[in-house]
């Protein structure tokens, strides 16, 4: 057995009792006092990593997309935020196309496009920063562009729940003139609880 004492262990008093437990106390506290800075240095740095973390973290690069089965090309949605964050009052959303959804394969929508399918009407919000956006082959249902957690996100109801749409998936078939959708799926979360959500809508023949 190793005869090195453990850290806890008093040492041997020179002199009287009293001695001897003025410095028992000293050697506690000498222990009690690094563990103590340790302890609270962690604490301090893993809750300013924490934050930093949290304050920092980045918004996704789009607002919404719209997939299709016809091919990989994405219509993309951005928000259009100025220097300050703040959403364009002229043009506070982008749209343009992705081709094979690659992102550095940009394209911009056509007038037909963009009047038939993929366009949009947006307007000033009821509250200060907000827009009212709904888009053309869907007017009936109104989004809200506004800012959560430092974001901009485009909320609205989605299966019965107040969500953050985020992806649109259009299954269509091809025909002569123009595709005939089949079915439109909406993803995204609730914005209360987080938990995702989905609905799938047929548009009336």
């Amino acid at each position: 057995m190793s005869n090195s004492k453990p850290w806890f262990a008093t040492p041997r008093a020179s002199q009287g009792r009293g001695r001897k437990c003025r410095r028992t106390r000293r050697q506690r506290g000498a222990h009690r006092a690094p563990f103590a800075a340790a302890l609270l240095t962690c604490t301090l740095v893993f809750g300013l990593g924490k934050a930093f973390a949290t304050e920092t973290a980045p918004c996704p690069d789009h607002l919404v997309v719209i997939e299709r089965s016809k091919n990989a090309n994405v219509v993309a949605y951005d928000a259009n935020r100025g220097p300050e964050g703040d959403l364009s009052a002229s043009r506070p959303v982008v749209a343009y196309w992705l081709l094979n959804g690659e992102k550095d394969k940009r394209r911009e929508l056509s007038a037909f496009e963009w009047q038939l399918a993929y366009g949009f009407d947006v307007m000033p919000g009821h509250s200060p920063g907000t827009f009212a956006m709904a888009f053309k082959a869907d007017p009936k249902r109104r989004m809200t562009i506004r800012t959560l957690n430092g974001c901009p996100v485009l909320s609205g109801p989605i299966d019965g729940h107040d969500g953050i749409l985020r992806r649109i998936f259009v299954q269509s078939t091809e025909t002569f003139i123009l595709p005939k959708v089949q079915y439109i799926e909406l993803f995204g979360e609730d914005i209360a609880t987080n938990m995702p959500l989905e609905e799938k809508s047929v548009p009336a023949n």
